[in-house]
């Protein structure tokens, strides 16, 4: 069932494709690159958020001004783990600065698109699951809406390397579900596009 708090976590989910989208198009200024300053940024505001997600556990303070922020966002689950945001920030920050922007940039996006399509349609249209709770309807979006951000977003990428890459990403995230998809999906991503030579 699609809640309006899950379709608000959704589409922040999908906003977390402006970070990659920022180290592609942002532009060199003064001594630093366009990159550089993204990933300064990066380790400046995804740091603090992640240093509070962290420390929120042992102080009450920065447990309070943390929520205040964020608790319209997050699940249950989260309460005493660290957040998806986290995990999808630091995922994000060590893809960006170890691939190619080429790779980096569409692996970090197909997780931000396809992901929250996936959740949307799922938990919206989702009446046949394949295997546990993923359903048939959210795979196919996943794979719909990610084969569209390729084709559109980097023709540079062959079709076929493109629809090879966004299956097997949507297969991977329902058979290796008890690992973080926020982790897995941009990983497996950014490991096939280099295996193909992307």
């Amino acid at each position: 069932m699609l809640t309006r708090q899950e379709l608000r976590r959704q589409l922040i989910h999908l906003c977390t494709a402006l970070i990659p989208l920022l180290y592609y198009f942002f532009p060199d200024l003064g001594p630093l690159s366009g990159h550089q300053w993204v990933i300064l940024l990066f380790i400046v505001f995804g740091g603090l958020y992640v240093f509070a997600d962290y420390f929120r556990r042992r102080s009450l303070f920065i447990r309070k001004v943390f929520l205040w922020f964020v608790s319209p966002f997050i699940r249950e689950i989260e309460d005493h783990k660290m957040t998806a945001a986290s995990r999808i920030a630091i995922t994000f920050f060590l893809i960006l600065l170890i691939f190619p922007e080429t790779i980096s940039v569409p692996a970090c996006m197909l997780l931000s698109v396809g992901d929250a399509a996936s959740g949307i349609f799922g938990r919206w249209l989702g009446k046949h699951t394949w295997y546990k709770h993923y359903t048939i309807e959210g795979s196919l979006a996943f794979i719909f809406f990610g084969l569209l951000l390729f084709t559109l977003a980097f023709p540079y990428i062959p079709v076929w390397k493109s629809a090879l890459v966004v299956s097997f990403c949507a297969l991977f995230e329902g058979l290796f579900d008890h690992f973080d998809d926020n982790i897995v999906i941009p990983i497996a991503a950014a490991a096939m596009l280099m295996m193909l030579g992307v």
